[in-house]
């Protein structure tokens, strides 16, 4: 019935946005209830996946690329780059709880869990850095 209209340009942004991956440090938050002993009252630190917030970073390099032409190219680097980005998250994501429990032999469930919901905050901020960096490396390299 309605046809999705096909975007041709990127949208435009400025690059000034990318200074909100400042936010991102609010993830040191969750380590409050470990400091001052409020682990009965504060349930686990859900403050860590503030971590995600270091992705506005992207914000950067998304504005440095406003108003691109969406070609095919575009659309296969953009594809690339999500994929690198992902692939390196989920190994982050898989290193450190294999590491944790096994190496570091991590028992306590409130640390544990404390110690994955951080990473895979701070991994889901990396891969949506790491989608619009590699986009704009893939996008200028001559």
């Amino acid at each position: 019935m309605f046809k999705k209209k096909k975007r041709t340009h990127t949208r435009k942004i400025s690059p000034k946005l990318g200074i909100m991956g400042l936010l991102g440090f609010m993830g040191f938050l969750g380590f409050i209830p470990d400091i001052y002993d409020l682990k009965d009252i504060l349930p686990v630190p859900t403050f860590f996946i503030f971590f995600a917030f270091f992705g506005f970073f992207g914000f950067y390099y998304e504005g440095k690329m406003s108003d691109t032409l969406i070609d095919e190219r575009f659309e296969s680097n953009a594809y690339r780059a999500s994929a690198i980005g992902n692939r390196i998250s989920l190994c982050i994501i898989i290193i450190v709880a294999i590491f944790s429990m096994s190496i570091f032999q991590i028992m306590d469930p409130y640390t544990m869990s404390s110690i994955l919901i951080a990473t895979i905050g701070f991994s889901f901020g990396l891969s949506i850095f790491l989608q619009q960096f590699l986009l704009y490396r893939f996008e200028n390299e001559d």
